[in-house]
């Protein structure tokens, strides 16, 4: 049983604000979880580790529920290569499972060995990788929540971003299904320059480059801090083993993220904004921060600058985020939690409201965190009256409101952002994706309800007025008409799916060397490279992800 010394704890998280936790449970299954969700009426918030910056886990005289007992794996499938765990397990705790067994799970964090699965889904976080893994909703197959009425559910691929994202307000997180791949060697490479300008033309390149999965920039100052010259330097990370820096010397850079945290917090630094800007404006944005002597780095290929700030700096602070709003940036990977609900727009807030009362109709879950819910304890209290589950129809307003963001566009018009087209394929298709969508909301008719993923997809009329505003007047004349091309021939390809190969065309593709015959790229486990598991390996890989003993006989029998 907790202490009222050691609840103390729970009232803050990273971010440092100072809150007050009535009671903190430790379930260890979804019941107790149903339970507790049942029956108390006080505001409940699910916990990971606490490591948000945004105030994303603050109680106000709140029940806090703390995951960290819920860690188990409790399923590997090493054939359709994907694994069950609870929401309590660290990203660390799982790929040290997986890699005994030689897979891993490829979204990395800072703060590994802190970092739970639980509060990655609620963050749908980018990772390290996200040049090449993308987001932690790429690899969920399936999300098992309790919701705010003591529900327990399961949402698959369509319905995820009811609670992927959603930072803890629809539900408590129990476990998800994850996709994994075979363990990859991994090695890093360093540039290095005294010129921003020739460090920005570089990373350009770079980020054509198939086999990076990551660019992390470092300036003159931070690099001192890190004890490396006093340049700025460009940490390149590959799936494959053409960095210079390998084995043990690669673990020491692939940490370099939190080396910099750590090194900047020793300074004093101990607040940070995490804005996203497309390529072209993170040097000027990064020019600015210099300009006004402000330490930062950067995950240049997830397209987020992280700026630092001493707590007696909060003039400053302000100033820059004034300007992150001027310069069209919008929030990284900290999220939106209690402290930025002004970086979402009305028709965002709406969509998130509606999508919050499908799943928590009391009013229960981590409230007033990313929207005001203004939900009171009288409220919470009060019997709801039947029917109140249901979403209402759309009023007319929000109709109108929806349509006059998409309607007055064209869906081709955002694409003068795009510079160098092929470095930004996979954004283009989402978004072209996404407008095919939008047309079902301009279907709708006046009092008509608005499913989540319609919901969801008028967000689009912000996105594009954000893109048009942003990048309108940068374009150079000479690329429109060859963008426009290549942007019509994506959106072909989506709407008009190519035919199945032929026969003779497979012999001609199975002729072709393939990536994965050559071993120096991808180290796949022996499992794949001999062919069908004995009874005794798929024991041995079954104990090893259950976190059960292996006697040493079977060990030694696996290796061989």
């Amino acid at each position: 049983m907790i202490t009222k010394k050691e609840i103390v704890c729970y009232n803050t998280d990273a971010s440092r604000l100072i809150g007050n936790a009535e009671k903190v449970f430790f379930p260890k299954t979804a019941k107790e979880v149903q339970k507790i969700i049942q029956t108390y009426n006080l505001d409940i918030v699910p916990r990971g580790a606490g490591s948000e910056k945004v105030g994303g886990v603050i109680p106000n005289n709140s029940i806090v529920v703390d995951m960290s007992k819920m860690n188990k794996v409790s399923n590997f499938d090493i054939l359709k290569r994907i694994v069950c765990v609870q929401a309590g397990i660290t990203i660390r705790e799982l790929n040290e499972r997986l890699n005994k067994i030689g897979f891993e799970f490829p979204i990395q964090t800072n703060n590994q060995g802190v970092s739970s699965i639980g509060g990655m889904i609620a963050l749908n976080q980018i990772g390290n990788r996200s040049m090449k893994y993308g987001k932690m909703r790429d690899w969920i197959e399936e999300i098992e929540f309790v919701n705010g009425r003591g529900e327990l559910m399961k949402l698959g691929k369509s319905d995820m971003m009811d609670v992927c994202g959603m930072e803890g307000i629809t539900g408590i997180i129990i476990s998800a299904v994850l996709k994994v791949i075979p363990k990859v060697k991994r090695s890093v490479s360093i540039f290095q320059s005294e010129n921003i300008n020739e460090i920005f033309s570089v990373l350009r390149r770079l980020k054509l480059e198939k086999d990076i999965c990551s660019l992390s920039l470092f300036p003159p100052k931070v690099s001192k801090l890190l004890e490396l010259p006093e340049r700025y330097h460009i940490i390149i990370e590959f799936d494959s083993e053409r960095g210079k820096i390998k084995e043990e010397e690669y673990k020491t850079f692939s940490k370099i993220n939190d080396k910099a945290y750590y090194s900047l917090a020793s300074e004093g630094y101990y607040s940070s904004e995490d804005p996203w800007f497309f390529f072209d404006k993170l040097k000027d944005f990064a020019l600015f921060l210099e300009k006004n002597n402000i330490p930062y780095f950067s995950k240049i290929g997830a397209g987020i600058i992280y700026a630092f700030f001493k707590d007696n700096e909060k003039e400053k602070k302000q100033e820059v985020i004034q300007m992150i709003s001027r310069m069209g940036g919008k929030a990284g990977e900290y999220g939106i939690g209690l402290t930025r609900k002004y970086l979402k727009e009305n028709v965002e807030k709406k969509v998130i409201q509606r999508v919050k009362t499908r799943h928590d109709s009391f009013g229960k879950i981590n409230m007033n965190k990313v929207i005001e819910t203004g939900t009171s304890l009288e409220q919470r209290q009060k019997p709801m009256p039947p029917g109140v589950y249901h979403l209402k129809p759309i009023e007319k307003e929000e109709v109108e409101e929806i349509k006059s963001f998409i309607e007055e566009k064209n869906p081709f018009d955002f694409i003068e952002e795009i510079k160098n087209p092929e470095e930004k394929m996979e954004a283009f298709i989402e978004k072209v994706e996404l407008i095919d969508k939008s047309q079902q909301v301009l279907d709708l008719k006046p009092g008509q309800d608005l499913s989540l993923q319609q919901a969801q997809d008028y967000e689009i009329g912000i996105r594009l007025k954000d893109y048009e505003d942003t990048y309108k007047s940068e374009l150079k004349d000479e690329n429109k008409k060859r963008i426009e091309e290549f942007a019509k021939d994506i959106a072909h390809e989506i709407i008009h799916p190519k035919k199945p190969i032929t026969e003779i065309e497979k012999k001609a593709m199975d002729s072709q060397p393939r990536i994965e015959d050559d071993e120096s790229k991808i180290n796949y486990p022996d499992s794949e490279r001999r062919g069908k598991l004995t009874k005794e390996e798929e024991d041995v890989i079954k104990k090893v992800m259950l976190g059960e003993p292996i006697k040493k006989e079977e060990e030694t029998e696996n290796k061989k």
